[in-house]
């Protein structure tokens, strides 16, 4: 595996820690979903008349996955994340490659708000490295580190996320877990009020290349859509896992969240050296 870095340790200081969203007058309904999507090979299937998202998931349990953060980026996109160190967060590079600031909600059920939400912590991010490959055009090396000094590992509702080692298979056929706040139909112009999680089967790359041709490659690894289930948009760098293990990293997708075409993941895996050089995971 070619390793190739970027130091971005730069700052993102429009928030200070401890600062709420809600202090600087954030409209909800006007924070958008992140988004990467690329065009299937072939026709996209008709677009049900409705359906629920994460595309087939359900209302996780408080609690469920404190491993899951929630990113505000620039004041107005929203991405998901991983707690993977007491400093560090995981999420894809087309979340925060162009971020002057960024604001991590951490412990969260309803990112939205603090009531009712005891163990939820937010916190600036004061640094990223965004991997020095990344490129949008061709959808390869979507991966990316956010810094934040001091993040509560261990507190009620807070922990970090074993990654999958570099000696990882290919996982396919093995049953995943997603979580996340993306959109719940494509209907939806915002995320979702409550996390959600969906379960799913991965897909060997071979299989993923029918639908997304060439833009598969080593670094990525699938989800079968098949029932209609899967990322969308706000899900985008959020943390796929198998028994524990974090295994993906949500990247991108068909256009159309509900028809049932795969989605596809940075393969932690082939990134784990990666992950380890930037941030000594």
């Amino acid at each position: 595996m070619k390793i190739a870095i970027i130091a971005l340790v730069c700052a993102l200081g429009a928030f200070a820690a401890g600062e709420t969203l809600e202090e600087f007058g954030y409209d909800w309904d006007n924070i958008k979903p992140a988004i990467l999507v690329k065009e299937p090979i072939g026709s996209i299937p008709e677009i049900p008349q409705s359906g629920s998202r994460i595309i087939g998931g359900s209302v996780a349990a408080r609690g469920a996955f404190p491993y899951q953060a929630a990113l505000i980026i620039n004041g107005n996109s929203f991405c998901g994340g991983s707690i993977i160190s007491n400093q560090w967060v995981l999420t894809a590079a087309h979340c925060v490659d162009t971020a002057t600031s960024v604001q991590l909600i951490l412990g969260a059920h309803n990112p939205r708000t603090t009531v009712n939400e005891p163990t939820q912590v937010r916190l600036a991010s004061d640094g990223r490295v965004v991997h020095a490959d990344w490129n949008r055009n061709t959808l390869q090396y979507d991966i990316a580190l956010l810094r934040a000094a001091g993040i509560p590992v261990g507190a009620a509702g807070i922990s970090a996320v074993a990654l999958a080692p570099a000696s990882s298979g290919t996982f396919a056929g093995s049953t995943a877990v997603l979580s996340g706040w993306g959109r719940t139909s494509d209907l939806s112009n915002s995320i979702a009020d409550e996390l959600n999680t969906v379960q799913l089967q991965i897909l060997s790359n071979a299989v993923c290349q029918n639908t997304f041709g060439s833009s598969i490659a080593d670094q990525h690894i699938c989800t079968s859509g098949s029932g209609r289930v899967g990322a969308c948009n706000g899900d985008s760098g959020g943390p796929l896992v198998v028994n524990g293990v974090e295994v993906g990293v949500v990247s991108f997708g068909s256009v159309l969240c509900s028809v049932g075409l795969p989605t596809a993941y940075a393969r932690v895996s082939y990134f784990r050296n990666w992950i380890t050089s930037n941030s000594g995971v």
